[in-house]
This record gives C-alpha cells, sequence and structure tokens, in this order.
C-alpha cells in the first residue's frame, strides 16, 4: 500500500467503528481468550500505557510502521516484539501523550512531527496488569531511527501489505514464567514473531485497512 494512499484514506478510517474484542480476540491465546472475557479489568487497579502505530512512507514510498525488540532486562515483557510506548507518567497530560513521548524517547521520532490519526480499543494485559491505550498517527518523514539501548534491542520496519497478508499469521507455542500454551497466533515479520496483546492490538488496526482497501484488492 502506497503512503499517499493511505493519507487519502485517513478520513474513511475515521468513521469507521472500532471492532475492539471482536478483533482483537482474534490473535489470542485461548487462555488470553477467556481471561479478558471474564475478569472485570477495573476491579484490579491496572497501571496505564500507551503505545503507537506510527504510519510512514519507506524510500519506495510504501506505507510502513514500526516495531522493535525489548531490551533484555529481566521484566515481564523483556525481548518481546512491540510497539514503541510505554507507561503513562505523571507530566502525561493524555493518554495520546503518554504515546507520542514514548515513541520519541525509545525510537527517536520527534513527536512535533506526528499527526494523530484515531484511537483504538484499549486493552488489558494480565501479566503485567497494564491497560493499553493505542493510536495511530502519521509521520511526515522517513524515519532514521534513534534506539535508547537501555529499552530497546533494535526497530525495524513492517510494510502495511505485509499486515493485511494472511501469509504473515502462524502458530507459536510459548512457555515462559507467565505462559505454558500451544498453537497460539502469531504474526511472523520477515522472522521477527508478534504475539500477545501487540499482536491483537494490530489484529483491529488490521481490520480497519481491510475496510479502507476493500475496493483497492
Amino acid at each position: 500500500m502506497d503512503f499517499s494512499f493511505f493519507q487519502t484514506s485517513i478520513p474513511k478510517l475515521k468513521e469507521i467503528i472500532l471492532p475492539g474484542m471482536k478483533a482483537q480476540l482474534k490473535m489470542a491465546s485461548f487462555k488470553r481468550n477467556l481471561v479478558l472475557q471474564t475478569k472485570n479489568k477495573l476491579h484490579l487497579k491496572p497501571n496505564k500505557a500507551s503505545v503507537l502505530i506510527c504510519i510512514y512512507q519507506n524510500t519506495d514510498g510504501k506505507a510502513c510502521f514500526a516495531l522493535m525488540e525489548r531490551a533484555d532486562d529481566n521484566s515481564v515483557h523483556s525481548g518481546q516484539i512491540c510497539l514503541p510506548g510505554g507507561k503513562t507518567e505523571k507530566l502525561d497530560y493524555s493518554n495520546w501523550s503518554t504515546a507520542v513521548r514514548e515513541t520519541e524517547e525509545e525510537i527517536g521520532i520527534n513527536k512535533n512531527d506526528l499527526s494523530f490519526v484515531k484511537e483504538l480499543s484499549s486493552i488489558y494485559i494480565p501479566p503485567s496488569n497494564f491497560i493499553v491505550y493505542p493510536y495511530i498517527a502519521t509521520y511526515i518523514k522517513t524515519p532514521s531511527f534513534k534506539i535508547d539501548k537501555n529499552e530497546v534491542k533494535k526497530v525495524f520496519n513492517v510494510s502495511l501489505k505485509a499486515l493485511l497478508s494472511e501469509k504473515s499469521i502462524v502458530e507459536i507455542d510459548i512457555h515462559n514464567h507467565y505462559m505454558d500454551e500451544k498453537e497460539i497466533p502469531a504474526y511472523s515479520f520477515n522472522g521477527n514473531i508478534v504475539w500477545g496483546a501487540t499482536a491483537m492490538i494490530l489484529s483491529e488496526f488490521k481490520f480497519l485497512l481491510k475496510r479502507i482497501t476493500i475496493n483497492k484488492l
């Protein structure tokens, strides 16, 4: 998908009603599916965080977004592939301000060059007890990433075409200190495996992309 096409489709994208959990759960594990449908997350007093799907053009004019691999810091989500973002701080005046501040800190994208597009459905993450607020934004330049090595191991581009491709969907087994499941839906982007909350957020974004490209594909 060309970046120019995405830009001209933004008004249509903004009008689409979010599918919420219906789209998110397509990329959830069986146990996560049960938890999200039965727990009342408001009673758990979760921490707040925000993440950003930052859409920009690569050198070929194609629309892409950034994913990053977290540094190995022994935290709950250490080493996982995720969207730029992080925990809400006291100085943040909104969830959006958290998303753009964290994106600038982690991968070096100037927050003043970001344009708000749409807020996606929030999602609860049981292992870390966070509720995450995802946003879509456009970036006016082809980025030159500057990563915070204390938080980020690497950052890479994913084309919207790759996200839309059903060939990107795989199944994986996860065995760690908080999860032991098989055949979990995930995305594979050039060997980078995206699962869990990030995959669920991208699933809702993918729903929106399908709607704006319905007459183009």
